[in-house]
């Protein structure tokens, strides 16, 4: 098994189907540095293989999921190095969770600002505990998110509501603030925070793996604003292979037994 030093890798955890990834630098509220990103990277792109995982999860140790960049790695770039930061690491981290086949849940609790909402916009489903702070506040460094922020807050809200969020450049919206916007999947008490996602993630590890990546990839490609005929027909071709699977034809089998056992026990026409 592979060691990370920024973050934890669990298979089976919280159960069978599933697997966490925890950002793990607690004392710095699991904001991002190089080794970080290089090992997020990694994991996701490694969780693809994992033929039992179902589900993965995306959260923070400690008392936060994710405070964003580490201030630390600023002075290193210049002109040219910062696009390698954007276009490369952050770009392939995104890709490795939108594109992942499996579906992943971001688990958000105490702070989840700048490049830590942006890792939880890519996921597929984003669960807050209700005391969780959210914001983006890289332009009042005079600059603006450069993980996909910028353009998924267009994408997932209201456009004026995106606005504000992005250009007040505050860090303390509350989860019911942010959910109200329209933004989070579902927001639970703090008391309740941990069994709900759990009760979510176990429900989700009982649906067959191949309609679950399925019913992402035909979502995903929606998300893109492809036109409505093209999505359709995306749509028909993934039922069209989905009924070939195997879990699909144990249930036709077992629908069409039913059929014959009941044709064999009504009486026949003209029967006594």
């Amino acid at each position: 098994m592979k060691e990370y030093k920024t973050i934890l890798y669990q298979l089976g955890v919280p159960q069978e189907g599933a697997c966490t990834i925890t950002m793990n630098r607690p004392d710095q509220r699991n904001a991002i540095n190089r080794e970080m990103a290089n090992e997020l990277l990694d994991a996701f792109t490694r969780v693809r293989g994992e033929e039992g995982v179902k589900v993965v999860i995306l959260t923070g140790a400690g008392k936060s999921f994710c405070a964003g960049g580490d201030l630390t790695v600023l002075p290193g770039f210049d002109h040219y190095t910062i696009f390698e930061w954007l276009g490369r690491t952050g770009y392939g981290i995104i890709r490795a969770i939108t594109e992942n086949e499996k579906v992943v849940v971001a688990k958000i609790k105490g702070h989840c600002i700048a490049g830590g909402l942006e890792l939880a916009l890519a996921c597929d489903l984003i669960y807050a505990s209700e005391k969780t702070k959210f914001g983006v506040t890289e332009i009042t460094m005079g600059i603006l998110p450069g993980w996909g922020g910028t353009v998924r807050l267009a994408k997932s809200l209201p456009i004026f509501r995106g606005k504000e969020i992005l250009l007040s450049g505050r860090k303390d919206y509350t989860a019911r603030e942010i959910y109200e916007m329209g933004l989070l999947t579902r927001v639970f008490p703090e008391e309740e925070f941990e069994s709900k996602v759990n009760e979510m993630v176990a429900g989700l590890c009982q649906v067959p793996a191949d309609s679950l990546r399925m019913g992402k990839a035909v979502m995903n490609l929606s998300f893109e604003g492809i036109p409505w005929d093209a999505a359709m027909a995306i749509e028909r071709s993934a039922i069209a292979w989905l009924f070939h699977s195997e879990h699909v034809q144990t249930l036709r089998k077992a629908a069409l037994d039913a059929l014959e056992a009941m044709k064999k026990a009504a009486p026949q026409e003209g029967g006594k």
